[in-house]
């Protein structure tokens, strides 16, 4: 129920009583990421966004391989 990246709770519960987090594949299934655990996190939706879209992106991309040591690096 945390955010893999902020470490702050899901921002809601869904209707199935569930907390709300996002998956993110660190490799884009796109440019040939894997479909596993090892290449993704459970994200808010305000943290998968900077993901995305920040600045800082390759930063905490980086912070997440350091801070979770079942991603392997692809």
């Amino acid at each position: 129920g945390l955010c893999e990246c902020c470490d702050k709770p899901a921002p809601f519960i869904t209707v199935t009583g569930e907390p709300f987090l996002e998956v993110h594949h660190l490799r884009p299934l796109a440019d040939g990421g894997s479909d596993t655990i090892g290449n993704t996190v459970a994200l808010c939706p305000n943290c998968h966004r900077e993901l995305h879209h920040g600045a800082e992106a390759p930063v905490l991309r980086e912070r997440l391989y350091h801070k979770l040591p079942r991603l392997i690096a692809e």
